[in-house]
């Protein structure tokens, strides 16, 4: 048993979700210190040009449980600047506000990227371990650009093992206001 955990924390520590310093999209704003308020305002809960609504969904990029908005289309993102390392996360619908919180991150590579979130779920019969990472950048029209990964992994029911590597680069999301 004891080799069981040695392993286990072991993958913990060396397995995580990273994003490259992958080149800025077309028409992107490099975010700096000083100009990271830009940022500011609302946006739209699912990307520009996405044909699949379940895929990179802002909500879910931000919020990882709690409330759950489902697929409603009203809901809209807001963003605000609290300071360098802190952005508060706002989800609205029709000018309500129906969860908010403030996230931790830095700004790295000409993006505000968000503190990793680990995800582990230790039992008997489901065994999970999830990390992921998230950032955002600024496009030249105002609008949103983000870049997901996530890398997950674990067994079902003892001996049903999965692994899921997942990748979301470059989603649009338009400004409100």
């Amino acid at each position: 048993m004891k080799i069981i955990y040695f392993l286990l924390l072991i993958s913990i520590f060396t397995s995580c979700a990273s994003l490259k310093s992958d080149k800025f999209v077309d028409g992107q704003i490099e975010l700096t210190k000083q100009n990271l308020t830009l940022i500011n305002g609302k946006y739209t809960r699912n990307p520009v040009n996405q044909s699949e609504n379940w895929k990179g969904d802002l909500f879910w990029n931000f919020y990882t449980r709690g409330y759950n908005v489902g697929a409603d289309s009203l809901c809209a993102v807001e963003l605000k600047v609290i300071d360098e390392r802190h952005l508060n996360v706002t989800i609205m619908k029709n000018d309500s506000i129906i969860k908010s919180k403030v996230l931790k991150g830095k700004i790295k590579n000409g993006y505000f990227e968000m503190k990793r979130r680990v995800f582990f779920i230790p039992t008997i019969y489901l065994n999970v371990f999830r990390t992921t990472k998230f950032r955002i950048g600024l496009l030249e029209n105002d609008n949103l650009t983000t870049d997901y990964k996530q890398l997950a992994w674990g067994t079902g029911f003892v001996v049903i093992p999965f692994i899921d590597n997942e990748k979301e680069p470059d989603f649009e999301y338009k400004k409100l206001n």
